[in-house]
Protein backbone atom coordinates (compact mmCIF):
# COMPACT_ATOMS: atom_id res chain seq x y z
CA UNK A 1 0.00 0.00 0.00
CA UNK A 2 1.17 3.62 -0.69
CA UNK A 3 1.71 5.86 1.76
CA UNK A 4 -0.83 8.17 0.56
CA UNK A 5 -3.10 5.42 0.63
CA UNK A 6 -2.03 4.36 4.09
CA UNK A 7 -2.71 7.80 5.46
CA UNK A 8 -5.99 8.03 3.93
CA UNK A 9 -7.01 4.85 5.70
CA UNK A 10 -5.59 6.21 9.23
CA UNK A 11 -7.62 9.76 8.97
CA UNK A 12 -10.98 7.83 8.61
CA UNK A 13 -10.62 5.58 11.54
CA UNK A 14 -12.88 6.81 14.18
CA UNK A 15 -10.51 5.52 16.96
CA UNK A 16 -7.27 7.08 15.55
CA UNK A 17 -10.15 10.74 15.07
CA UNK A 18 -10.80 10.47 18.94
CA UNK A 19 -7.49 9.92 19.89
CA UNK A 20 -6.72 13.05 17.85
CA UNK A 21 -9.75 14.86 19.40
CA UNK A 22 -8.11 14.68 22.76
CA UNK A 23 -4.52 15.63 21.71
CA UNK A 24 -5.76 18.68 19.58
CA UNK A 25 -7.19 20.12 22.50
CA UNK A 26 -4.27 19.58 24.79
CA UNK A 27 -2.04 21.45 22.31
CA UNK A 28 -4.10 24.34 21.58
CA UNK A 29 -4.97 24.36 25.54
CA UNK A 30 -1.22 24.32 26.16
CA UNK A 31 -0.63 27.11 23.37
CA UNK A 32 -3.66 29.21 24.57
CA UNK A 33 -1.91 28.89 28.14
CA UNK A 34 1.50 29.51 27.03
CA UNK A 35 0.01 33.26 24.87
CA UNK A 36 -2.28 34.23 27.68
CA UNK A 37 -0.10 33.59 30.64
CA UNK A 38 -3.78 31.51 32.33
CA UNK A 39 -3.97 27.89 32.71
CA UNK A 40 -6.65 26.94 30.69
CA UNK A 41 -8.26 24.46 29.01
CA UNK A 42 -10.09 24.36 25.81
CA UNK A 43 -12.29 22.49 23.54
CA UNK A 44 -11.42 22.93 19.38
CA UNK A 45 -14.67 23.44 17.56
CA UNK A 46 -15.04 21.51 14.25
CA UNK A 47 -15.54 24.84 12.93
CA UNK A 48 -12.14 25.63 13.56
CA UNK A 49 -10.26 22.60 12.23
CA UNK A 50 -12.56 22.32 8.96
CA UNK A 51 -12.04 25.69 7.74
CA UNK A 52 -8.38 25.55 8.82
CA UNK A 53 -8.08 22.66 7.02
CA UNK A 54 -9.72 24.31 3.66
CA UNK A 55 -7.39 27.14 4.09
CA UNK A 56 -4.03 25.15 4.07
CA UNK A 57 -1.96 23.69 1.21
CA UNK A 58 -3.66 19.88 1.95
CA UNK A 59 -6.15 21.23 -0.08
CA UNK A 60 -5.23 23.82 -1.73
CA UNK A 61 -2.56 21.56 -3.68
CA UNK A 62 -5.23 18.56 -3.49
CA UNK A 63 -2.60 16.05 -1.25
CA UNK A 64 -5.47 14.99 0.84
CA UNK A 65 -8.88 14.86 -0.34
CA UNK A 66 -11.84 15.52 2.13
CA UNK A 67 -15.12 16.14 1.59
CA UNK A 68 -18.32 16.12 3.47
CA UNK A 69 -19.64 17.99 6.68
CA UNK A 70 -17.36 20.00 8.80
CA UNK A 71 -17.34 17.17 11.97
CA UNK A 72 -16.39 14.75 8.84
CA UNK A 73 -13.05 17.22 7.92
CA UNK A 74 -12.56 18.08 11.44
CA UNK A 75 -12.18 14.77 12.47
CA UNK A 76 -9.80 13.50 9.60
CA UNK A 77 -7.75 16.77 10.43
CA UNK A 78 -7.39 15.28 14.24
CA UNK A 79 -6.39 12.20 13.02
CA UNK A 80 -4.03 13.32 10.69
CA UNK A 81 -2.53 15.65 13.86
CA UNK A 82 -2.42 12.79 15.66
CA UNK A 83 -0.10 10.55 12.66
CA UNK A 84 2.09 13.15 12.42
CA UNK A 85 2.14 13.20 16.51
CA UNK A 86 2.74 9.26 16.47
CA UNK A 87 3.88 8.21 13.22
CA UNK A 88 6.02 11.54 11.91
CA UNK A 89 8.15 11.35 15.43
CA UNK A 90 6.86 15.08 16.01
CA UNK A 91 7.11 16.37 19.11
CA UNK A 92 4.16 18.16 21.32
CA UNK A 93 6.66 20.96 21.10
CA UNK A 94 6.56 20.95 17.71
CA UNK A 95 3.07 20.63 17.23
CA UNK A 96 2.13 23.41 20.00
CA UNK A 97 4.98 25.86 18.19
CA UNK A 98 3.11 26.78 15.26
CA UNK A 99 -0.07 27.67 17.40
CA UNK A 100 1.62 29.50 19.52
CA UNK A 101 3.31 31.63 17.09
CA UNK A 102 -0.02 32.77 15.41
CA UNK A 103 -1.84 33.31 18.56
CA UNK A 104 -2.92 36.94 19.68
CA UNK A 105 -3.80 37.09 23.88
CA UNK A 106 -5.81 40.44 22.77
CA UNK A 107 -7.77 38.03 20.79
CA UNK A 108 -9.16 36.22 23.51
CA UNK A 109 -11.51 38.61 24.94
CA UNK A 110 -13.73 38.56 21.83
CA UNK A 111 -15.29 34.73 20.57
CA UNK A 112 -15.16 35.84 17.18
CA UNK A 113 -11.46 37.03 17.24
CA UNK A 114 -10.37 34.00 18.98
CA UNK A 115 -12.15 31.74 16.70
CA UNK A 116 -10.22 33.66 13.71
CA UNK A 117 -6.54 33.37 15.42
CA UNK A 118 -7.40 29.74 16.11
CA UNK A 119 -8.21 28.81 12.54
CA UNK A 120 -4.71 30.57 11.27
CA UNK A 121 -3.36 28.64 14.10
CA UNK A 122 -4.63 25.40 12.83
CA UNK A 123 -3.53 26.47 9.07
CA UNK A 124 -0.11 27.47 9.95
CA UNK A 125 0.03 24.20 11.87
CA UNK A 126 -1.50 21.70 8.83
CA UNK A 127 0.94 23.76 6.55
CA UNK A 128 4.06 22.48 8.40
CA UNK A 129 2.57 19.17 8.60
CA UNK A 130 1.97 18.96 4.58
CA UNK A 131 5.43 20.45 4.00
CA UNK A 132 6.94 18.05 6.21
CA UNK A 133 4.59 15.24 4.28
CA UNK A 134 5.77 16.48 0.93
CA UNK A 135 9.56 16.30 1.85
CA UNK A 136 8.98 13.01 3.26
CA UNK A 137 7.29 11.48 0.16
Amino acid sequence: MGRSKNLTTYIHNKSNAKLGDALVNFIYSVAKSLVSGIPTGMKVSDSILSEAFKGSMWHKTNTLKLSGKKNRIADSVEALILFFWVHEGLSLKNLIEPLESQLEPQSFRHPKEEHLTAVLSFQNLLNILHQIYVERK
